[in-house]
């Protein structure tokens, strides 16, 4: 028979897949774990190093569809966003963004203005996503009996909410350094009391006090501040899962590898805190299409929560998210074959659902109560067609499509003003090769005649259809502007198109 310890960390990635969706396995185990009366707590947890992106938010999402599936199978359930603000900010980046000069070392949560901002940024989204309850303040902060808490680290901590743990692990320090297999004042790292950076050496640990030097201030001094006291990342997250009484949390599969903080922690829960490692759910990378590293939010780059939702709903993002296993790394991107493709595979998707598809009406019921509706939306490449040639008109193109095409409408016109590629754009270089006969709109058209139109009328060499365009502005509006091109060299039925594209273009033909 296989010991615990010969399994090791692989035993953090076993499956049952017999469920119809993954959030169903591990919300069974935790209600196997602690029974059908009890709330479970799922943490989900990230440090405002930078803003908040695509791959920050895979582990919300995770937290939010296992919530989902204990929900539906009857048990009570909270989550529990914790922002990790107590982590020091690395010099490196304090040396490169002018708003962290000074803050090297101190914790993220020390530059208050920039971490308020990206936390409450988050915030934000998670609430439109339907995540957040709407009753939420601008921090994520709502009543103690609710089913969403948020919490901040760095108030927590100088507030000493943890201080009774943090002393009890002082004291075991010896205990822990041999169960982790490191040098016990290696446990720790105190933010000095006199310069506020984490870049000091301990001396002597205590049971109530630690002695260290700061390399940055050169302080040499003993402390009884024990909130002031961070134990190393491995310890930290052990004392705030002991104190919170987290259950379950989704972490990367760089934290759950050989040698991880999951698979090393895992003597401490057995052998200090005696208790229940809680249920991890491991989940691969999130990249971005034509980027092979991991997005990094603390270097500025990579798409975020609301470059999503300006171009699709929330439940097409949820999609995204629940449909590959978690375990699984995938790509996003707002490219057109991406674009496109993420809607034509929640439409096929949503049809599934209708037709009564088991593993499609169970993913479905976890990332929306709102009932299916049996109308058929447009495809994604049919309203974008319509919209280019309709000159971006989002009203026109709903009065075709119907009132329920009016959201998919939106969001493929946000994703044409931001992404493209749009007719409108690609301007030649050439000039119209003279204009039409006295300024007026030809009897007969060949195909020089409508690339002078076009030339004349946008500095394109191709648009919309002739029928479309004399619909839309009429043939009196066309004329005249072939002649306000020939008497003034303006465009202005160009003005009108950017206009309905990007407002604030308008002004700059």
């Amino acid at each position: 028979m296989t010991s615990t310890a010969e399994v090791g960390y692989a035993d953090l990635f076993k499956q049952d897949r017999s469920h119809p969706h993954w959030a169903y396995d591990y919300a069974q185990r935790l209600i196997e774990r602690h029974g059908p009366g009890r709330r479970v707590v799922i943490q989900t947890s990230m440090s405002p190093s930078g803003r908040f992106h695509v791959g920050n938010f895979r582990d919300t999402a995770c937290a939010y569809l296992i919530h989902r599936a204990l929900r539906r199978l009857g048990q009570d359930s909270l989550i529990l966003l914790s922002f990790d603000d107590y982590d020091p900010i690395r010099p490196s980046q304090a040396a490169r963004q002018p708003e962290l000069a000074g803050y090297g070392a101190r914790p993220l949560g020390a530059a208050t203005e920039r971490s308020t901002r990206i936390c409450r940024r988050y915030i934000a989204e998670l609430k439109r996503m339907g995540i957040c309850p709407a009753e939420a303040d601008a921090d994520g902060r709502t009543p103690a009996d609710a089913a969403w808490q948020t919490h901040y680290q760095h108030e927590r901590y100088l507030a000493g909410t943890y201080v009774l743990l943090q002393s009890r692990y002082l004291r075991g320090a010896g205990k822990l350094g041999k169960l982790l297999g490191q040098a016990p004042e290696h446990l720790f790292s105190v933010y000095c009391e006199q310069c506020g950076r984490g870049t000091t050496r301990n001396l002597e640990l205590g049971r109530d006090r630690v002695r260290y030097a700061c390399d940055s201030c050169g302080a040499l001094t003993t402390t009884r501040r024990i909130e002031l006291v961070k134990p190393a990342w491995a310890l930290d997250w052990t004392l705030r899962v002991t104190h919170e009484g987290i259950d379950c949390e989704p972490a990367g599969q760089d934290h759950c590898s050989a040698g991880s903080t999951m698979d090393r922690t895992r003597v401490i829960y057995r052998e200090y805190l005696r208790a229940h490692q809680p249920v991890i759910v491991p989940y691969g990378l999130v990249r971005q299409s034509g980027e092979r590293g991991k997005i990094s939010g603390s270097r500025g780059g990579g798409l975020t929560l609301s470059d999503l939702m300006r171009v699709m709903p929330p439940q097409l993002i949820l999609f995204l998210y629940g449909r590959p296993n978690c375990l699984s790394d995938f790509r996003i991107g707002l490219d057109f074959p991406a674009f496109v493709s993420y809607y034509d595979a929640y439409d096929r998707f949503l049809a599934k659902a209708r037709a009564g598809d088991r593993r499609a009406a169970v993913l479905h019921g976890l990332i929306t109560d709102e009932g299916d509706e049996n109308v058929a939306l447009p495809g994604m490449r049919r309203v974008l067609g319509l919209l280019q040639s309709c000159c971006y008109d989002v009203e026109r193109v709903t009065a075709i499509l119907g009132p329920a095409a009016a959201e998919r409408v939106r969001h493929a016109h946000a994703w044409l003003a931001s992404h493209g590629p749009r007719w409108i754009d690609r301007t030649a270089a050439a000039a119209p090769e003279g204009l039409l006969p006295d300024g007026d709109l030809p009897e007969r058209w060949d195909r020089g005649s409508y690339r002078t139109l076009y030339l004349t009328l946008f500095g394109t060499e191709s648009g919309p259809p002739l029928r479309r365009l004399t619909e839309i502005f009429g043939r009196d509006a066309l004329v005249a502007a072939v002649r306000a091109y020939r008497d003034h060299g303006e465009r202005p039925l160009r003005a009108r198109v950017l206009a309905q594209l990007r407002p604030d273009e308008a002004d700059a033909c």
